[in-house]
């Protein structure tokens, strides 16, 4: 602020839900995580803290409402944590704009969520997935349980990533279907989760090499259009240039998720008998989860894993605890070994 010039007026009459519809009105990031927001806002958070002063909201009143999520059976404790951390950059934007003068949610443990478990497949289960799946598409499940890879980027293959001379797969599309391509399959230069991470390498098993080389010589790559995203632009605004697709359906088209799985995957894999402990059955990303514990439990540094996969090191030790505590029994002896007293060596004088 220039000297002598007055401060900024405080409007102490801001309600949350103003400041809520402020915020949403200049978040920059996907059209799906958008609409996550906008519900969690209208359906949940405005109901409880609308007509609320931002600057009344006590931080007692803020654990006060963690512990009522806590305590309502009928609300998932993912869905809570959702509710939880839109109400935290809510709040952490309107410190940072002034609008209030400390946090309420500073130093508020969020609901409680419980570890996820994710079913794990088994090499015979992978492989029998492979052989039943339709030809056309079977490698798909193969970059799931062989690179770690999600759905959207394993429909993204293109002719251009497969390094077959390093056995090196580069990810670096998805395929997006989203209100903004107007719930078409679309084919964009932007990882899954990441919109500043631009690329990721992951070793390719010579196995994968040899399905993807046969896959292109039996069902060749089509070329299509590829946006080249860029952040904070709409897609419709971004450069588009041609790319060469590995999977398409019958009718030229990319594949849609919902085809995919009801139509492919869950077939499968009721034909297969593939269920979890629950008897529901697992998804593809359960593929996922697959490749990066059988990395983590096999000793392959955490940070090589979390570079491979796209995650942070914190995401997965949060995700993957379990594995990482198994280490303990595995490397502990090693370590020890490390870390012990030397052994004196006695020198002895020659006569």
């Amino acid at each position: 602020m220039a000297p002598g010039a007055a401060p900024e007026p405080v409007e102490t009459n801001l309600t949350f839900k103003q400041w809520a519809a402020d915020w949403l009105s200049r978040r920059r990031v996907k059209s799906s995580s958008l609409d996550k927001y906008e519900i969690a806002i209208r359906v949940h958070l405005n109901p409880r803290w609308g007509r609320k002063r931002l600057r009344a909201i006590a931080k007692s009143q803020v654990e006060a409402w963690v512990q009522e999520m806590e305590d309502n059976e009928r609300l998932a404790n993912s869905t809570a944590e959702g509710h939880w951390k839109v109400f935290q950059m809510i709040m952490k934007d309107a410190l940072q704009n002034g609008k209030i003068a400390s946090n309420p949610t500073y130093e508020v443990d969020g609901p409680y969520v419980g570890e996820s478990t994710s079913y794990i497949f088994s090499p015979d289960e992978c492989w029998a997935i492979y052989d039943e799946f339709p030809e056309r598409y079977r490698v798909i499940p193969m970059f799931g349980f062989a690179c770690g890879t999600r759905q959207a980027e394993a429909f993204a293959v293109c002719d251009d990533v497969v390094d077959t001379a390093r056995s090196l797969l580069t990810v670096r599309r998805q395929v997006l279907t989203t209100k903004e391509t107007g719930y078409k399959p679309l084919l964009v230069d932007r990882l899954k989760t990441s919109p500043r991470l631009s690329t990721k390498d992951v070793p390719t098993p010579p196995y994968l090499v040899e399905a993807v080389g046969e896959h292109m010589e039996r069902f060749p790559p089509r070329v299509t259009e590829t946006v080249l995203w860029e952040h904070r632009k709409k897609i419709v605004d971004c450069k588009r240039v041609p790319a060469r697709a590995l999977f398409w359906t019958p009718r030229d088209n990319l594949l849609h998720r919902n085809h995919f799985n009801d139509d492919l995957w869950k077939p499968t894999l009721r034909k297969l008998g593939i269920k979890d402990e629950k008897g529901d059955l697992p998804t593809f990303h359960d593929l996922r989860h697959t490749f990066i514990s059988t990395c983590l439990q096999n000793g392959i540094p955490e940070h090589t894993v979390a570079a491979w996969v796209g995650d942070s090191v914190e995401e997965l030790r949060r995700t993957y605890s379990h594995l990482l505590k198994d280490h303990a029994d595995t490397h502990g002896a090693v370590v020890a070994g490390l870390t012990a007293r030397p052994k004196l060596t006695v020198v002895r004088n020659a006569a």
